[in-house]
């Protein structure tokens, strides 16, 4: 092993040491923009129960349903 191959695991190690302690402080949902109101469980399915609710979203979901249809898809 040459000096370059020790500084690059070196600086490797470095990365994953403080991306290990991000996530151990701050959980999997560190970087959500949801973090301080979250319940903890960050998942898609929240998002897709308020989107359902959401009447610009039904009618967005309409439109390409109608167009789907209209393409034979």
């Amino acid at each position: 092993m040459n000096i370059s191959t020790i500084i690059a695991l070196m600086i490797l190690a470095a990365l994953l040491f403080f991306a290990i302690r991000y996530l151990y402080r701050h959980g999997t949902c560190g970087a959500c923009p949801d973090a301080p109101t979250c319940s903890g469980h960050c998942s898609s399915r929240m998002l897709k129960k308020k989107l359902r609710n959401d009447p610009l979203y039904k009618e967005k979901e309409q439109q390409i349903d109608d167009i789907m249809k209209k393409h034979g898809l």
